[in-house]
């Protein structure tokens, strides 16, 4: 395995493997691979729920307090132009 010997601000010398630096930036990689793939499911359950939203009756809506317009303009925000 190769190291790397660095030397410290108080001129201590240390050694570093690059097994550390690979497991960190696997870390990372899988960290943002996560957050990624967390924001693509909210994403398609937001649209998923819109789409919902629309196929409710007037009379649907009116009952949670929205009106067709209201539904659509939610609707239009899984589509922005």
């Amino acid at each position: 395995m190769a190291h790397l010997i660095c030397q410290t601000t108080s001129g201590q010398n240390r050694v570093h493997s690059h097994a550390s630096s690979l497991q960190q930036f696997a870390g990372n990689l899988q960290q943002g691979i996560n957050t990624a793939l967390n924001i693509l499911a909210d994403t398609l359950a937001k649209r998923s729920q819109r789409r919902a939203l629309m196929r409710l009756s007037d009379s649907q809506l009116a009952d949670i307090g929205l009106s067709r317009s209201d539904a659509e303009a939610e609707y239009r925000k899984s589509y922005p132009i």
